[in-house]
């Protein structure tokens, strides 16, 4: 290679960083795309009873913020069973509200809680980093063990909050957990669990693009991307004050599934219940039954209830508690 050749090869390499640089900048640029609301979500958010719902209560997370949850105690003050119950995506505490008074009629104490990021909890739509709800779960525990030291722990959680809660399931704090009741979870885009993401099942439109950015920055070590909004949420915007529209890429990815679920299932195999709703809109029932059952999971299917339904009919309650007290 001539003198001339080598003095021109770091034009070349400056040339392809910054196009590089400039594709990324065009994809994480790419705008996030609000669905048009789904009506049956919001009809079954509205349709859950909110009388009788406890005030919030705080404890405070390992980064020093505090979070927000609303504590059923137990019928006849029972302290031998404690269910930790995790909302939907875009949802709050006030979701499972019907779910934890149901349990705690049934003489299991409950603890609704805001995942952060969600209602009272953190800076809505965003985490700090990755794992963060994780350890905000493990600190919640830890809090609680002050007033329950020897209950039995079930986790307990709906779409997006069952995907989290089979994470939770496989991972580190697992064994924290006698008891694990997913409602209709989210499995992940791939699953086989999920149905087609359009029309009346289009809940949420990710910013593929953007996403792909993000990963790319990710693997060399940049990680700030990460607080960009990477989702959205087929919610009303009148329900702005409820619910949030999007996701962080961060918490888009801590609040949810692993990714190797069908392993999850198998590594938490006989505390594992799964209930769900042949009616509904965005999980295929049928499929948890032909997939996920012979993995060693109890699943349940009920007749007439829909994604919302699973958290507030009446067959989804009593198939609930049964699974809790079991």
């Amino acid at each position: 290679m001539s003198l001339s050749s080598l003095l021109q090869l770091p034009v070349w390499l400056l040339a392809l960083v910054g196009l590089a640089a400039l594709a990324l900048a065009l994809l994480l640029a790419a705008p996030l795309t609000q669905p048009p609301p789904l009506a049956s979500i919001h009809a079954g958010a509205m349709a859950i009873d909110q009388e009788g719902k406890p005030e919030l209560s705080r404890f405070q997370a390992r980064d020093g913020t505090w979070l927000a949850y609303r504590l059923y105690p137990a019928a006849h003050g029972d302290a031998d069973r404690l269910a930790i119950v995790a909302h939907g995506s875009t949802a709050s505490s006030d979701e499972m509200h019907v779910v934890a008074e149901a349990l705690a009629a049934a003489g299991v104490a409950a603890i609704a809680f805001d995942a952060r990021g969600h209602g009272a909890s953190g800076t809505r739509g965003d985490i700090g980093y990755i794992g963060q709800l994780d350890d905000d779960l493990a600190d919640l525990v830890a809090h609680l063990r002050a007033a329950y030291p020897k209950a039995r722990l079930t986790l307990i959680g709906h779409s997006s909050g069952g995907g989290f809660a089979l994470r939770i399931a496989a991972g580190p704090l697992g064994p924290a957990f006698d008891r694990f009741v997913l409602l209709a979870p989210y499995l992940g885009y791939q699953a086989p669990t999920n149905r087609p993401a359009e029309g009346t099942g289009l809940w949420a439109t990710p910013d593929i693009p953007r996403i792909i950015a993000i990963m790319m920055l990710g693997r060399i070590g940049i990680d700030w991307p990460q607080s960009l909004p990477a989702i959205a949420f087929a919610n009303p915007p009148d329900a702005a004050m409820f619910v949030i529209s999007h996701y962080s890429f961060r918490l888009m990815v801590d609040y949810g599934p692993p990714q190797d679920w069908k392993g999850a299932l198998q590594a938490a195999a006989g505390r594992i219940d799964l209930i769900s709703g042949e009616s509904d809109e965005l999980m295929d029932a049928s499929a948890y039954q032909s997939v996920v059952a012979p993995l060693g999971v109890r699943v349940t299917l009920l007749p007439g209830v829909d994604h919302m339904g699973i958290v507030h009919a009446p067959a989804a309650l009593a198939a609930i508690v049964a699974a809790a007290t079991r």
